[in-house]
């Protein structure tokens, strides 16, 4: 039996659309997982370079999703990163390090 006794089959699994934009300077990149984006807005509100905007999507919870709008003013903070709950962003940024701990050194 395909779902085990009596159990409905397991879905499907979802792609995920990956949607990666590139600095016209070639420093930042940014990849947001559109499958992942529930909506809700976080990431616009606390960027402090307003790269990021809301599109509707009606299939979504909140009824939208992110996109990157202005990725030329963006400074690679990753506070978008950060402060996502559903992991859907993704900064790549070469000044972007792990942060140490204190007591810790760098390696």
């Amino acid at each position: 039996m395909a779902g085990g006794a009596g159990l409905p089959p397991a879905p499907q699994s979802q792609t995920m659309k990956l949607v990666k934009t590139v600095s016209s300077s070639g420093l930042y990149t940014l990849v947001v997982n559109e499958t992942w984006c529930k909506g809700c807005r976080i990431c616009v509100d606390l960027c402090p370079t307003h790269v990021l905007e809301m599109v509707e999507a009606p299939d979504r919870w909140e009824g939208a999703i992110v996109r990157v709008a202005q990725m030329d003013a963006c400074n690679g903070c990753g506070i978008c990163e950060v402060e996502c709950p559903d992991f859907a962003i993704s900064v790549y940024a070469p000044e972007k390090k792990k942060p140490v701990k204190a007591g810790e050194t760098a390696k």
